[in-house]
């Protein structure tokens, strides 16, 4: 994704998580960039996903038409002709890794794009230093292209590359046209993952149903590609790995039906090798139903998943216990430990909406996950597994906020003040009114109240009281509880 459309889902994502006007001074700061700038982002967004997506109102701002946003896809040009550089690039090196090491001629790579040899040899370099993060090689012979490496790496970079990781619910791939896909591919493998669901009597959710369709889709889409696999897809398993199935029956029968239909499927034999990759995405994914959730666990899940817990109850500042919080965890933990072991990568199609949304959990919970690495000599864990994990000590807070504590204060104290605390206790039961005092009192409450979170008063409050409050009127009207509902989320937020 460009510098550009970074900007523009920065600044979608900023909107939506403010549900109110913002100004573009506070769009620009954010951003870090001119308010020229923000206007000139604005009209395009408006020009391309349709004008009314970000509303605009003189002396308030800009606020997003939040039910038109998320009814929105990603909007990505149907013709080749419209790719941007970068969906070109992809798009030659999909298809380079899906016939390797077979090469292809750079004249059918780049015929439907309409560029020239100077822009064909620039997409060159740019393509042979990205592979090189895969410790795969481009090699150019006369008029020629291929990719050159390890079979695990070419699948990785194909799985990084395949343009699907926006879906979420896994059946938004039957008939999806910005896919590209075989639709009758599609179909099949939805119907192995079913099968494999109905065999295992549980459900695999959302990431792992996606990456365990994008793995059988790159495999077939690779024997299309190729006569035969590599001699290393051919090998025998090793005695470890088949020491492993052994101990799993279950996981390898159901894997060892799959390929088979996949074999029957192509007309083709496969190696056991293959059999085993699947297990290894199934050994790699949580599951849903009556058997799946697991109460016991290895000595290291159990270890990894309290310093997760205990790092992040000092972080946030909140004790974070409890036998169902632990297992709920651990329950991620150990799928999330074959998948950095096995070199299985999930992507988090919610990423960004989750560091826009929770950035201080997302943040602290990456420096905890650098800590795991390192003590368990893990492999670096990526944003997209942070990104999930932070998901569970989100709702942890979410499901056991603390009540903001709250004083009311009037000119008396008395009379429309109780009719003020009936009503805030009415609407907004998160609060804790711990008491209802007079302004005159102001000075002598916070030795009588320690900690308090809130002053809800219809006076003003002296500057010299450190704590937050919001003025409203002994009314509590409408605008005055749309006003103490954002304070709260405020407060919420800071904790």
């Amino acid at each position: 994704m460009g510098a550009k459309k970074n900007r523009e889902q920065g600044l979608l994502l900023l909107l939506a998580k403010r549900h109110d006007y913002v100004t573009s001074e506070e769009l620009a700061e954010h951003l870090g960039t001119s308010q020229k700038t923000i206007y000139r982002l604005i009209k395009k967004i408006n020009e391309t996903h349709g004008e009314g997506l970000i509303q605009s109102e003189k002396g308030r701002g800009y606020k997003l038409n939040y039910e038109k946003y998320i009814s929105q896809t990603n909007f990505q040009p149907s013709q080749r002709s419209q790719y941007s550089p970068q969906e070109r690039r992809n798009r030659v090196m999909e298809e380079l890794l899906l016939s390797s090491p077979n090469a292809k001629n750079v004249y059918d790579l780049f015929e439907e794009y309409y560029v020239g040899e100077s822009v064909i040899f620039g997409d060159e370099q740019i393509i042979a230093e990205y592979l090189q993060r895969y410790e795969l090689k481009l090699e150019r012979k006369q008029r020629t292209l291929a990719v050159l490496g390890k079979e695990a790496s070419i699948r990785r970079a194909i799985s990084d590359l395949i343009q699907m990781h926006n879906i979420v619910e896994i059946d938004d791939l039957k008939n999806n046209p910005e896919l590209n896909f075989n639709n009758y591919d599609v179909l099949f493998i939805l119907d192995q993952i079913k099968l494999i669901e109905k065999q295992l009597g549980m459900t695999i959710p959302y990431p792992y149903n996606i990456n365990i369709f994008s793995h059988l889709y790159i495999l077939i889409s690779r024997l299309r590609k190729v006569q035969q696999l590599p001699s290393e897809e051919r090998e025998l398993l090793s005695k470890s790995e088949q020491e492993r199935l052994q101990q799993d029956t279950t996981l390898y029968q159901v894997s060892k039906a799959a390929i088979q239909n996949v074999e029957q499927y192509l007309q083709r034999e496969l190696p056991e090798s293959e059999i085993y990759y699947l297990y290894q995405y199934l050994t790699s994914s949580r599951m849903q139903g009556s058997l799946s959730k697991v109460t016991k666990f290895s000595p290291k899940v159990a270890e990894i998943t309290n310093v997760y817990l205990d790092g992040m109850s000092q972080r946030l500042n909140i004790p974070i216990k409890g036998d169902s919080i632990f297992l709920d965890l651990a329950n991620h933990i150990k799928p999330m430990i074959n998948r950095l072991n096995n070199g299985i990568h999930v992507k988090n199609s919610l990423l960004d909406q989750i560091k826009m949304t929770y950035e201080v959990i997302f943040t602290d919970v990456t420096h905890v996950s650098d800590e795991v690495s390192q003590r368990f000599d893990l492999p670096k864990i990526s944003e997209d597994e942070n990104g999930f994990i932070s998901l569970y000590f989100a709702r942890i807070i979410e499901t056991n906020q603390l009540p903001i504590r709250t004083v009311i204060m009037c000119t008396t104290g008395v009379g429309t003040s109780e009719l003020l605390r009936v009503k805030v206790e009415k609407k907004f039961p998160e609060l804790e009114i711990v008491d209802v005092i007079a302004s005159r009192d102001a000075k002598r409450f916070m030795e009588r109240y320690p900690g308090i979170d809130l002053i809800l008063t219809t006076v003003s409050v002296s500057e010299a009281i450190q704590v937050p409050s919001l003025l409203v009127s002994a009314m509590f009207t409408k605008d005055d509880q749309n006003r103490l509902q954002k304070k709260i989320e405020a407060i919420y937020d800071e904790r």
